[in-house]
C-alpha cells in the first residue's frame, strides 16, 4: 500500500512541473548517415576500358569522387555521367544529402591490363653498308605520329638521345643506332646500321721543324708548320705517338733538355698526314779537365774538354748539388819558414824566382794562387838558427819589449811576403811562434819549457808588436795562435808546451784584450795541432767569453795523427766558429805521397775545412837548411812545394805543388763547398766560386781505371778516370733541377750530407776511400733525396768492428721517422775487418732523406765502423 501511494505521489509532482508554467527543453534527435555509395562495375581487373557508374540509395544525395588518391570532399568533382578508366585507377567516392551526415567513403581499385601494340622499328635509307662516298641517311618508321630517337657514337639511344628531324649526314664510317616511340605503342627495339665510308682523300703533309732537328748548345724555340691549307697540328715530346687528342700545336715550343718531338697534321676534306719526328740534344756546359796521374807522367795536363747533356746517367754517378751548400774557402797554401824564405831569396836565380813566385801566387799560365799562407814568428824547426824578435843575454829579461825587432825577417822574409802579397792582393797571412822569447819561459830558451804565468803580458804585447811591425811593412796579419803544436814539447828545436787552461786563461785574459786595445783586427786560431786530441778546442771554446769572441775565429788543425773528421765533430758542437787545417808537411816517410795528398786533402775540405796549408813552402836539394844542420833537431825529411838547387838557382817544382794545385789553382777565395758524393774507389769534393763556376775535384785511388758519371741537377757526364789519377772539372752555369741518389746503388758511408756523433776515416776495405769511424751511441747521417722507387725488401750494410758491435736504424725524413730497416752490426774482430749484413727492409718508396742512426756499443760505447749500404 505503502509503495503504490509513493509511485502516485511522484506522477503527481511530474504532472505538476509540467503544467505549472514552467519552460520545457526537447531531447536531440540524431541525423541519418547518407548511404555508401555503389560501383558499378565493381572494382577489380580488366583487360579492357570501363565505363563506372557510382549510385547510392539516398533519396536526393550528390556523389563527390577523386581518381588521383586523394581523399573526396564536396570540393572534389560531382558525378554526373559514368567515369571512363582506361589505365589502373584507384577511385574513391562519397555521398551527401539534406538532413544527412555524409557518407564513409566508398572506394574501388580498377586495373586495366590493355596488350599495347609495339612500334615498327625504323628503317635507313640509303641501306647500311660500304659506300665511295659520303652520305645522307634518312630515317623512317611505318608507326602512325611515331617520332625516331638515334645515336652515332655507339651508345643505345634513349628519349634523350638526338631527335630525328633530317637526314643524317655520314662522312666517316659510322654506326647508328635508333628506335622508335609512339603514343598508344611500346617502344620499337633498336635497329643498327653500320656505314663504312671510303672515300679517297689526298694526304694531309708532313709537318717540319725549324730549327731542324740536330745537337745545339743552348735551348731552342721550335716552331712547327705544315703546308696543307688550314691543317691543325697536334705533337708531343714525351716519346709517345701524337693523335688529335695530343697538345695542339699554338706557338714556338720551349726546348732545354734533350727532347724528341712527335707531330701530325689533320686538315678537313685531307686524310691525316704521316708522323713527323724531330731530335734535340741541348749540350749543357762545356767542361774543362785537367789530369795527374801517380806516375807523374801527367800533372795537371789539360785534357779534351767534355760536355754536359741531359742524357740518362748511369748507374756509378758522383752527384754535385749546388743546393747543398757548407763552409766556405778562404784558400790554400803553405809556409814562409825561415829556409823557404832563404833559398828563394838568397840562392834562387832572380829570373827563376820571377817565374816561380808568378806560378806559385798567381793563376796565370800554370799559376796555382796559394791564397793561405803561414809565417812563423822566430824560428822554427825548419829555420838556419836560433831566433826570436825579442832575444836577450841569458838572465835577462825585456818585459816592456823594448828591444824588440823583426830586423831578422827584414832581410829575406818580409821581402818574399811583400812579393807574394802584390801578386795575390788576396793571399791571407796566419802567424804563430813555435817559441815566444826564451826568457818568458820556464826553461829560459826558445828550446822547452812553458810559458811563466808572469809573463802572460809581455806574451800578449809580444804579438802586438809583430803585428804592428808587419802592418807597418805592408803585410797584414789576418790570423794568428796562440802555439805551434802546443801538446809537444821538442827537446832540440823550438817550442813550447802550453795546455788547454792556459791557453783559455792567456787568450781570454790577455791576448783578446791586448787585440781590443790596440784596435788590432787579427782574427785567432786555437789549438793549432793534431786531429787527435779535439778535447783542447772544446776546453777553451766552452768558455763563454771565448765563444762569444768576434775576434776567435775557430781552430786550426794539424794531420799528424787522428782523423780529419774531428774537425767536423768539433764544428758541429761550436757551428758559429770555423775550421783551418794549417799544417801538414809532406816527407819521405809517406810511401806515395801523390795519393796521400788528395786522399787528405779532399777529406779535410769535406770536413769543413775553410784552408789546407802545407809545411815549407820551399826547402833546397838537402830538404835545408834545417837546425839539424847546425846540431840541433827540425825536420830533416820534411818535402817542399818547390826546391832550389843552392848549387845552380834552379827551381823545380815538387809533386806537392800540383796536387796542392789541383784545388789552389781551381777553388777561388771565397768559394763555398757545395754537396759531391763518393764512390767505389773514388772520393770527390767540389765547390762554387765566387763567379759562379764550379770546380769538382775527383781522386781514383784504385789500380784500375773507373768509368763514372758526373750528375750535376739534371745534366751529366761520362769520364774514364785512370788508375791513380786525380782531375779537376771547371765549368760554369746554374744546376737546373736536382738529381737522386738511387737507394739500390752502393751508398757510401762518407756521402752524407750532415753527420753528428762520429767521424770520417780512411778505410783499408776494397772502396780505398772514408768510412764512418768512431761512431757513438746516437750518432747519425743524413743522405738526402735518396730515391726508393716502388719499394725495396732488403738492406746490405759493409761494417767493421773492433769494440761491442751495434745497431743501425734506417729512418726516413727524420732521426725518429718511419723505420725501413734494422740492421745488427756485429763485432768482426777488428776496426777494418769488413763483412757485409743483410736484413729486412720495407715500408719505402719514392725519393725520401734518409736518416742512418745508430746505437749500442755497451759502457764503453765502442761501437761499429759502416762503410756502405745498398738496397735491394
Amino acid at each position: 500500500m505503502a509503495t503504490r501511494k509513493t509511485i502516485l505521489a511522484a506522477s503527481f509532482a511530474l504532472l505538476c512541473i509540467a503544467g505549472c508554467g514552467a519552460a520545457t527543453t526537447a531531447v536531440p534527435v540524431p541525423a541519418p548517415t547518407t548511404a555508401t555509395p555503389a560501383l558499378s562495375p565493381a572494382p577489380g581487373t580488366y583487360t579492357a576500358p570501363q565505363n563506372v557508374t557510382l549510385s547510392d540509395a539516398t533519396p536526393g544525395a550528390s556523389i563527390y569522387y577523386s581518381t588521383n588518391g586523394s581523399t573526396p570532399t564536396t570540393a572534389s568533382t560531382l558525378y554526373s555521367t559514368p567515369i571512363a578508366i582506361s589505365a589502373s585507377t584507384t577511385l574513391e567516392a562519397i555521398a551527401v544529402a539534406s538532413g544527412n551526415t555524409n557518407s564513409a567513403i566508398a572506394t574501388g581499385a580498377y586495373t586495366i591490363n590493355i596488350a599495347l601494340p609495339a612500334a615498327a622499328t625504323p628503317t635507313f635509307s640509303p641501306v647500311p653498308g660500304t659506300y665511295t662516298a659520303a652520305q645522307l641517311v634518312a630515317l623512317s618508321d611505318s608507326t602512325s605520329g611515331a617520332s625516331i630517337y638515334y645515336t652515332t657514337d655507339g651508345s643505345t639511344p634513349t628519349t634523350a638521345s638526338t631527335l630525328y628531324t633530317s637526314a643524317v649526314p655520314i662522312s666517316a664510317s659510322t654506326t647508328i643506332k635508333a628506335f622508335a616511340v609512339s603514343s598508344g605503342c611500346t617502344n620499337s627495339s633498336v635497329t643498327v646500321g653500320a656505314y663504312t665510308i671510303n672515300i679517297s682523300l689526298p694526304v694531309a703533309a708532313t709537318p717540319t721543324f725549324s730549327p731542324a732537328a740536330g745537337t745545339y748548345s743552348s735551348g731552342q724555340s721550335v716552331t712547327l708548320s705544315d703546308t696543307t691549307s688550314g691543317a691543325a697540328i697536334y705533337y708531343t715530346t714525351d716519346g709517345s705517338t701524337p693523335t688529335t687528342a695530343s697538345a695542339q700545336y699554338a706557338g714556338a715550343i720551349s726546348v732545354t733538355a734533350d727532347t724528341s718531338i712527335k707531330a701530325i697534321a689533320v686538315a678537313t676534306g685531307y686524310s691525316q698526314g704521316p708522323v713527323a719526328t724531330a731530335s734535340y740534344l741541348i749540350a749543357g756546359p762545356s767542361v774543362s779537365v785537367v789530369l795527374s796521374t801517380n806516375d807523374q807522367s801527367q800533372l795537371m795536363a789539360q785534357q779534351s774538354n767534355v760536355t754536359f747533356t741531359t742524357t740518362t746517367a748511369g748507374s756509378n754517378k758522383i752527384i754535385v748539388d749546388e743546393g747543398q751548400q757548407y763552409q766556405t774557402i778562404e784558400g790554400f797554401g803553405a809556409a814562409f819558414t825561415d829556409s823557404a824564405a832563404y833559398v828563394l831569396e838568397k840562392e834562387a836565380q832572380p829570373s827563376a824566382l820571377t817565374a816561380t813566385l808568378s806560378d806559385l801566387f798567381t793563376r796565370n799560365g800554370n799559376g796555382i794562387g796559394l791564397s793561405f799562407m803561414r809565417n812563423p814568428m822566430g824560428a822554427s824547426d825548419i829555420a838556419r838558427s836560433l831566433y826570436s824578435f825579442d832575444d836577450m843575454p841569458s838572465g835577462q829579461t825585456d818585459s816592456n819589449l823594448t828591444n824588440f825587432s823583426i830586423v831578422h825577417d827584414q832581410s829575406y822574409v818580409l821581402p818574399l811576403i811583400q812579393q807574394a802579397k802584390a801578386l795575390n792582393p788576396q793571399m791571407k797571412v796566419m802567424a804563430n811562434p813555435w817559441s815566444p822569447p826564451g826568457w818568458m819561459k820556464s826553461s829560459g830558451s826558445t828550446i822547452g819549457g812553458t810559458l811563466l804565468p808572469a809573463m802572460y803580458a809581455p806574451f800578449a804585447n809580444y804579438f802586438v808588436k809583430y803585428i804592428q811591425a808587419y802592418q807597418g811593412a805592408g803585410v797584414p796579419i789576418d790570423y794568428i795562435s796562440l802555439q805551434n803544436e802546443p801538446l809537444y814539447l821538442p827537446a832540440n828545436y823550438p817550442g813550447m808546451g802550453m795546455d788547454a787552461p792556459t791557453q783559455l786563461t792567456v787568450l781570454r785574459d790577455y791576448i783578446l784584450p791586448a787585440l781590443q786595445t790596440n784596435n788590432l783586427s787579427a782574427k785567432v786560431l786555437l789549438y793549432d795541432h793534431n786531429w787527435d786530441k779535439p778535447s783542447y778546442p772544446e776546453t777553451v771554446l766552452t768558455d763563454p767569453t771565448v765563444l762569444a769572441s768576434a775576434q776567435v775565429a775557430g781552430t786550426a788543425w794539424h794531420g799528424y795523427g787522428g782523423t780529419p773528421g774531428a774537425q767536423q765533430s768539433v764544428q758541429n758542437l761550436f757551428p758559429t766558429k770555423g775550421t783551418w787545417q794549417t799544417e801538414h808537411s809532406g816527407g819521405t816517410w809517406v810511401t806515395n805521397q801523390f795519393s796521400a795528398d788528395f786522399i787528405e786533402i779532399t777529406q779535410v775540405l769535406r770536413n769543413s775545412a775553410k784552408a789546407y796549408v802545407k809545411w815549407s813552402l820551399a826547402l833546397d836539394q838537402t830538404l835545408g837548411p834545417n837546425l839539424s844542420q847546425i846540431g840541433l833537431g827540425g825536420c830533416n825529411t820534411c818535402t817542399p812545394i818547390v826546391t832550389v838547387n843552392n848549387q845552380t838557382g834552379a827551381i823545380t817544382k815538387d809533386v806537392e805543388y800540383y796536387t796542392l794545385g789541383h784545388y789552389s789553382k781551381y777553388v777561388l777565395p771565397g768559394a763555398v763547398r757545395i754537396y759531391s758524393s763518393n764512390l767505389s774507389g773514388i772520393v770527390s769534393v767540389a765547390f762554387q766560386n765566387p763567379d759562379n763556376s764550379k770546380a769538382l775535384i775527383a781522386f781514383n785511388n784504385t789500380a784500375a781505371g773507373i768509368s763514372f758519371q758526373v750528375q750535376w741537377g739534371v745534366q751529366s757526364l761520362t769520364y774514364m778516370l785512370p788508375a791513380l789519377a786525380a782531375a779537376t772539372f771547371t765549368w760554369s752555369g746554374t744546376q737546373s733541377g736536382k738529381s737522386t741518389m738511387a737507394a739500390v746503388s752502393e751508398i757510401q758511408g762518407s756521402s752524407d750530407s750532415s753527420q753528428n756523433g762520429l767521424e770520417t776515416e780512411t778505410t783499408s776495405d776494397t772502396t780505398n776511400g772514408y768510412d764512418l769511424g768512431y761512431i757513438t751511441a746516437g750518432g747519425y747521417a743524413v743522405y738526402k733525396n735518396v730515391d726508393f722507387g716502388s719499394s725495396v725488401t732488403q738492406v746490405s750494410v759493409r761494417t767493421a768492428s773492433g769494440g761491442n758491435g751495434g745497431t743501425a736504424q734506417f729512418h726516413l725524413d727524420s732521426q725518429t721517422g718511419p723505420l725501413v730497416a734494422t740492421v745488427t752490426l756485429p763485432f768482426t774482430g777488428g776496426w777494418q775487418n769488413w763483412v757485409t749484413v743483410t736484413a729486412p727492409a720495407s715500408g719505402a718508396s719514392g725519393v725520401h732523406d734518409l736518416y742512418l742512426v745508430f746505437s749500442g756499443g755497451g759502457s764503453t760505447n765502442s761501437l761499429s765502423n759502416l762503410n756502405w749500404f745498398q738496397f735491394q
